[in-house]
């Protein structure tokens, strides 16, 4: 019987559901230096104004896990694209700093369960051989949003404004919505999904090891998992790098290296375009790698770590003069600090054992990325106007990523979510 991958549709409009979110990011760091002058902002005012949809974000992270597990990806991912495309809209409506502050807060709690609910639907609808291939396609979208969007949004601020920057990015949210609640349900229900297909699915995306019977652990229970602790901590090392060179890039670019608008939108697109391209090859050579037991025992680990040291490469970017030569250390930190959230998403896949915790383990693993990520737009707005250079936000930066390496390798091997039959889920293992 001919195998059919129609699934791949639904990976699809998650690559592009990722690809919108990031635009939607992006378009506040490229209309940054316009607004600041309109509003007469400082550095640290336009850290808080870059960081201000992450407050929201975090705050609203665990509740939407738990929405997840209650109503299921499918429903939360159209009602949160609607919330966050709106506040996007607003936000070019916005008369003042207060004002915009809060319709950024408003893209927060859209955003919220963005991730969670790209890592939960693959969860549900991928093999665990093509789990982190999956993961690493659709999380390409999040950086070639980044590498579309930068210079889409400076011509749209070039041949308009950057109020209608706003504006016109957010509607195509709306678009995305509509399509996806046309097409997409759960694999259990989704009427277009062969039979056969379906099958698979149901028998190969749990790695072997049969779910236990229990109704999840829930938040209480996977605090108490030292392997959740190691991806939290890891992910907020690559997240801290990613959001420095997402908010602060194009400002670096324009400020320090003296490149225009339009200019700064294009070369901040270079290391995000190869950041797409990293995604989907890295993690495509860890399914290969990985066998069943290889997942089980999470060692995926390793490719996380290696990740997380290739990150570190921003440490270099202070010692280098040429523009070339910080595009590529750029390329490389941002390209690997964007693989590793993948490669952590598709690692709590492996480890967790409870379906019924799969929305507040994601959950928990993207409040951790963005628990440290909200803070790098503040603290690189104090560090440059306190040093009057990027150079030690660079460092900051880099030294995080040796830390979540060690973290990783030392804390994300444990299972998941198994607390309450922990000797039954042994006992499968060792069968």
């Amino acid at each position: 019987m001919k195998t059919t991958r129609r699934r791949y549709w639904v990976f699809f409009l998650l690559f592009l559901f990722n690809l919108i979110a990031y635009v939607d990011r992006v378009n506040m760091s490229v209309a940054g230096k316009p607004i600041a002058q309109e509003f007469g902002l400082s550095p640290v005012a336009l850290g808080y104004l870059f960081s201000s949809f992450l407050w929201a974000y975090v705050l609203m992270m665990l509740p939407g896990g738990r929405l997840i597990d209650r109503w299921g990806a499918h429903v939360v991912a159209g009602a949160a694209t609607a919330v966050w495309s709106a506040a996007q809209m607003a936000t070019g409506a916005a008369g003042s700093f207060v004002t915009m502050l809060l319709t950024r807060l408003g893209l927060g709690i859209g955003e919220a369960p963005f991730a969670p609910v790209t890592y939960r639907s693959v969860r549900a609808w991928a093999p665990y051989t093509e789990r982190g291939t999956a993961i690493g396609a659709i999380s390409a979208g999040s950086s070639l949003g980044l590498a579309l969007g930068a210079p889409f949004v400076a011509w749209l601020i070039e041949v308009a404004s950057w109020r209608w920057s706003f504006i016109i990015t957010g509607a195509i949210g709306f678009v995305w919505v509509a399509v996806w609640l046309a097409v997409v349900s759960t694999p259990e229900k989704t009427r277009w999904l062969p039979e056969a297909e379906r099958q698979r699915i149901f028998a190969e995306r749990d790695a072997g090891v049969e779910p236990p019977s229990h109704g999840g652990v829930g938040y209480l229970g996977l605090i108490r998992c030292p392997a959740m602790w190691g991806l939290f901590i890891s992910q907020g090392c690559l997240v801290y790098s990613v959001y420095l060179y997402m908010t602060w890039l194009p400002n670096y670019l324009q400020t320090a290296r003296g490149l225009s608008l339009v200019g700064s939108g294009i070369f901040t697109s270079i290391p995000f375009f190869a950041a797409s391209v990293a995604n989907i090859v890295a993690n495509w050579f860890g399914d290969r790698l990985l066998s069943a037991e290889g997942v089980r025992n999470g060692n995926r680990r390793y490719l996380v770590a290696l990740c997380l040291l290739l990150t570190a490469a921003g440490l270099a970017i202070p010692y280098v003069d040429s523009l070339a030569a910080v595009v590529v250390l750029v390329s490389v930190a941002a390209s690997f600090g964007n693989v590793g959230p993948a490669a952590n998403g598709a690692l709590v896949g492996d480890l967790l054992r409870s379906p019924s915790d799969a929305g507040r383990a994601f959950a928990f693993l993207v409040l951790g990325g963005n628990s440290f990520g909200l803070l790098a737009p503040i603290v690189t707005g104090y560090l440059v106007e306190g040093t009057g250079s990027f150079n030690s936000a660079f460092m900051l930066a880099g030294g995080l990523a040796l830390v979540g390496a060690t973290v990783t390798l030392a804390l994300a091997r444990t299972p998941i979510a198994e607390v309450r039959t922990p000797t039954l889920t042994r006992e499968r293992l060792a069968g």
